[in-house]
This record gives C-alpha cells, structure tokens and sequence, in this order.
C-alpha cells in the first residue's frame, strides 16, 4: 500500500496570490516517482496558530509531511517554533547548524546579523537536513499523532534550496527509512472526443471507483476528454500487463470516441490518420478565425518550415505538402446548388454553399479531399453572450469520386472554450468519415 503524503507551502506571499507556488508541485512529482500518493496540498500564511494547525492536521492524516518556507531568520518564520509547540518538542540550539551558518556568512565576507543564530535551533529529536548553500537548514522530526507515526519534513522555500536538499538528503532518507522506491506510480492515458464527461462516467461505472486498482480519472481540457490509468507497480512491463483489461475494457464501450493516448489531440490523431493514407486535405472556415487551419498548420510547421499551410490564400498553397487552405470571402459563398448532393431530402442553403467551394478546391487543386465549416460566431456574439452560448455549426466533407458527406451539430460551451470545441467537431467530423473508409 502507498503511503499517504501532504504537502505543506508556507507563506503570506502564497495565500495573497502574489506568488505562485510550484514547489508544492514539484515534491508531489518526486515523490509520486517513490510510490508516495500525495493526498493534500495545504497553504498556509504566516500566523502561528494556523501553522500549528496546518501541521498538526496534517500529521494526523499523512504517513509524510514536507513543508517549504518559514525557516528563514525573520519574524515572519515561524515553521521551527510552529512544529516546536505543535508537538511538545522544545528548540534546542544546535552547534552543527550554527558552525554552518557562521562558515557561509565568512565565505561571503559578511558579518552574521545576531537574529541568523534562530535558524539554527530545532525541536528536540529533530534531525538536521544540510542546507549547502543557504542559512537555513531542514528539520526532520518524527511525531505521533492520533496513535499513528508520521515523519515531517520542512524545508526552505527557496526553490533551488528546497530542490537540492530534498534530491541530497529527503530522498535518500525516504528511500533507506521508510522503505518507498520499491514501486512507484505508473500512468497511461486515452483521449476522448464526442462525449460528455458525465456520459462518460455512466458508460463505465464499474471503472471509475475510487478504491479500484488500477485508478481510473477523469478530467477535460479545451473540450477533450482525458481517462488517466493509474497503478502502483514495481516496473513498467508489469504496469502494462495489469492495465490490459482496463484499457480493452475503455475501448470496448466507447469505441471511436477514444481518438489517441498520452499526450496526443485530435488535431494529431487526425493528422496521423491523413499522413498514413496519405490523403491531401484542403480547409475552407467561414466566420471568425480559421481554428482547423492553423491547428493543423502548427502541425506542418513542426515538422516541415517550408510549408505554407498557414497561409491561407491559393497563390501562398504548396501541392507538395499535406495541406492546403483557402479563406473563403463572402462572394465566393454563392448560393448555387450541387448536383453530386446525395440525399433525397432538401439541402439547407449552408450545406448547399459549402458544397460548392469544397468541390472547387478539391478540383482545383487535385485534392483528396476538403473539409469546409461554417459558421464560426464573432468573438463579440460569443463574449457577450447572456448564457451559455451555443454554436450550430455545420460541416462538408468532399471527397473525389464520392459523395459530398454533411454534418449540422449545436455546440454549447464556456466562451473560452467554445472555438476548441468547434474546432475539434470538425476534426472529429472528418476523423471519423476516414476511419469509415478503412
């Protein structure tokens, strides 16, 4: 079983918002990388009372504890005193802390401010954590809160401290007293488009329990679905097998609403799909911006500079390479019909325009094929919407030799989300047409 850790960030400057804490962060990660499951983050401003709380809760609930900042010489440093009547452990003055202290200060070529000499006194039974190039040493104490042991750690809140005194000496103490190193958590993630989140969770109830193992979690970025596996495991080969059934079980139930893994977009999953069948895609967008253009240019632009994908107009396109796109104006959207319109119900006037300049540029450029959407709300309409605003966009794709295949969906989101997921609509659109054709 993981043990349980809690992170402690200790400062006024952390809970007013005027700084940002990445330390909290960064210990979560290093430990996670031992096995440890970090359960709480807490912040905490610079009033004792509240620090004794802090670590007295959190000791009650945590196998580890490690805090960053408070160590310092100032009034406002209060972590020493705070784990002091926190747990009974009166400071004592410690000769080996304040020889450093003293050292560092006539390397520097300064004299020590009397208030320094607090930075070396530490709560009874507490151990030392080196500081090599800083004033503050660590405190490492075991206590016994609420019938079970638990460890702290505090640190500096110096990041480049904090970071060398844990990899030096927390690390290593955790590793060779505690026992952790011997598995450490693993992850693996599907990606998910076309779903809600709460849809999602009722496909897979038997999945989604907190105490199952492997973990399965849900979170959804910029109208992606991210489903993250995670186990505890000795090794990757053995992490790998044990996901197995989970990951069958996932793509089994949702099918091709899992579009990729890891870190991957549906903007890369697409790409992928084209560049295996190797398939020239041209793009019309008609209203505000042109989001399926320029996400699968920066694409290009990654692995090709010459390519001119960004530029969307027909004397900047380069044939040679994957894409080719078009600004479609207001003249060019005619309202003429097209004769290859395969359906025997009335064709709305959007899906009738949008045939035709698909076509033209499939024609005119000999592509294979060419996705056009309409239409994309003014950052106006959407801003300064009174509710949630909702989009109804509609999607052509044409195809040389069949026929031109549509889509109309009414799309709702926050307005900072609203263009990724109208973006990642037409996308998924044609996605899902190439994996038909498979």
């Amino acid at each position: 079983m993981s043990l349980r850790a809690e992170i402690i960030s200790i400062g006024d400057e952390l809970t007013s918002g005027q700084r940002l804490d990445t330390n909290s962060r960064w210990l979560s990660e290093r430990i996670g990388d031992l096995g440890v499951k970090t359960v709480f983050h807490t912040t905490v401003g610079d009033t004792l009372t509240d620090n004794i709380d802090a670590f007295r809760t959190a000791t009650r609930r945590a196998d580890i504890v490690i805090a960053s900042g408070g160590l310092g010489p100032t009034a406002d440093d209060l972590t020493r005193e705070a784990i002091s009547k926190a747990f009974d452990a009166p400071l004592e003055m410690r000769q080996e802390a304040m020889d450093h202290i003293v050292s560092l200060f006539a390397r520097r070529q300064r004299p020590m401010p009397e208030r320094n000499q607090v930075q070396a006194m530490f709560p009874m039974g507490s151990r030392i954590i080196d500081n090599p190039h800083g004033t503050a040493p660590g405190i490492d104490l075991s206590v016994n809160a609420a019938g079970k042991g638990s460890r702290i750690f505090a640190l500096p809140g110096v990041p480049a401290e904090m970071m060398e005194m844990y990899r030096e000496t927390v690390e290593k103490r955790l590793v060779d007293e505690l026992g952790v190193g011997r598995q450490r958590w693993y992850y693996y993630s599907l990606k998910v488009f076309g779903i809600g989140e709460s849809d999602v969770e009722k496909r897979l109830p038997d999945l989604i329990h907190r105490d199952r193992d492997p973990l399965v979690g849900i979170t959804v970025s910029k109208a992606t679905i991210t489903l993250r596996i995670a186990a505890l495991c000795e090794s990757e080969t053995e992490f790998q097998s044990k996901i197995i059934p989970t990951v069958n079980a996932i793509r089994d139930e949702l099918g091709p609403l899992v579009f990729g893994e890891g870190e991957m977009d549906i903007d890369e999953a697409t790409d992928q799909l084209l560049r295996q069948r190797g398939l020239r895609l041209g793009v019309i967008e008609v209203g505000a911006g042109a989001w399926i253009q320029q996400s699968l240019a920066r694409l290009a632009d990654d692995r090709e500079s010459s390519i001119q994908a960004a530029q969307w107009y027909p004397s900047m396109v380069s044939l040679e390479k994957a894409y080719s796109t078009k600004s479609i104006s207001k003249e060019e959207r005619g309202s003429g019909t097209h004769e290859s319109l395969d359906s025997d119900k009335p064709v709305s006037d959007t899906e009738r325009q949008l045939a035709q300049a698909a076509q033209t540029m499939l024609a005119e450029y000999g592509l294979d094929l060419c996705l056009a959407a309409c239409t994309y709300p003014s950052w106006s309409t959407v801003r300064d919407s009174k509710s949630l605003p909702f989009s109804d966009f509609t999607m052509a794709l044409a195809r040389a030799g069949k026929p031109t295949q549509y889509t109309t969906t009414s799309l709702g989101a926050h307005p900072d989300v609203l263009y990724h997921r109208l973006l990642k609509a037409g996308l998924n659109f044609l996605r899902l047409e190439l994996l038909q054709d498979a």
